[in-house]
């Protein structure tokens, strides 16, 4: 099933989203739509080692993936983490997400109960399912991707018009 790839980016620091950003570009293409910029909830996991505050915002690309190569571009994006790091922190955080008609999975390396493994020490998550004409969370999803929810919708609508295309 092909799905667009998405990614939620966390930063402290601009100018090193920019690079990452201009990084994530030059694989996967041109960022087709952004959320606004948020700060997260539920984000002082990552204080200690980014700093604070810090600020969020999810980008889909006009990359068309399957299921199956997510595991391999949450390798590359760990990658692209590590790059850019400064005195062994991240600058910024990336998680991909897959956007498919039906879900929105992000991939992660911490296991919970819920996740399902997809590589050594890496998991997906389905965070929204698309049910009664708009994206619903479960008990785990994230809220910011709760709160997301119209931005995926519309990913949604740019995936059917991709595929409509051809």
């Amino acid at each position: 099933m092909e799905c667009v790839l998405a990614f939620a980016l966390m930063w402290k620091d601009e100018k090193y989203l920019i690079q990452v950003e201009n990084h994530l570009k030059r694989f996967y293409g041109d960022f087709i739509l952004g959320s606004e910029v948020f700060e997260p909830p539920f984000s002082k996991y990552y204080y200690e080692e980014m700093g604070k505050p810090l600020f969020k915002k999810f980008i889909a690309t006009d990359f068309l993936t399957t299921h199956t190569c997510l595991a391999g571009i949450k390798k590359h994006t760990i990658f692209i983490e590590d790059k850019y790091r400064i005195k062994g922190k991240r600058t910024v955080n990336i998680d991909p997400i897959l956007v498919d008609i039906e879900k929105v999975i992000v991939a992660t390396t911490k296991y919970r109960g819920n996740r399902v493994k997809i590589d050594e020490n890496l998991y997906m998550e389905i965070e929204l399912w698309f049910h009664n004409k708009k994206f619903t969370p479960f008990p785990w999803t994230y809220i910011d991707y709760s709160q997301n929810s119209t931005f995926f919708e519309n990913v949604r609508k740019k995936l059917k018009k991709m595929k409509n295309r051809g």
